[in-house]
């Protein structure tokens, strides 16, 4: 951002960043015969101004490539919903879910409170100058933000015999919304 206009109100709600990351595709099973299914999630992050997770919103599509009546998948989120279709679930115990399928796709999201494996930093500097995001307010000038990942999730893995530490390998995006009537450039 360039010489923006004076920061006001609406710039601590038009900084708060929505992180999309974490998605991935692991096989699940139908109920009846086991055929496979893919599952991808994706894993949204409304963070506060400094990069601090404020809601984890995950989103799951379970492809259901043989027409499956039931599909059977394991989610630890809560306030779960179908997102795409009018399709019902079944609690079979603590993380253990039948979705009756009836042949289609369930694109179905939750919410969790789980620790995320990236962590995000934000920092911002103001003509140059290292700057809080709550004195930006009612400031104007060059505006650098500065966005950092930090990933946490790793393990041991045997490589040709001998231990390993690798990380998960994580695609991150970082989008803002930002007032077009109070920032330029």
């Amino acid at each position: 951002m360039n010489r923006n206009k004076k920061l006001g109100k609406k710039w601590m709600a038009g900084v708060a960043v929505g992180m999309a990351g974490m998605m991935g595709t692991m096989p699940v099973y139908a109920a009846e015969g086991s055929a496979p299914v893919s599952k991808e999630e994706t894993v949204y992050v409304n963070a506060d101004e400094k990069g601090a997770a404020q809601k984890i919103i995950v989103s799951n599509h379970l492809k259901n490539t043989e027409g499956a009546d039931t599909l059977e998948d394991s989610s630890s989120l809560s306030d779960i919903e179908n997102v795409k279709g009018e399709e019902t679930y079944t609690q079979n115990g603590a993380d253990e879910m039948s979705w009756k399928s009836e042949g289609k796709d369930i694109y179905y999201q939750g919410t969790t409170n789980q620790k995320l494996p990236v962590n995000v930093k934000i920092t911002y500097q103001l003509d140059g100058k290292e700057i809080s995001p709550k004195e930006l307010k009612g400031k104007n000038g060059k505006l650098q933000m500065k966005i950092q990942y930090e990933n946490q999730s790793k393990e041991m893995v045997d490589v040709s015999g001998e231990q390993v530490e690798m990380y998960t390998p994580f695609t991150m995006v970082t989008a803002m919304m930002l007032p077009g009537d109070e920032y330029t450039n």
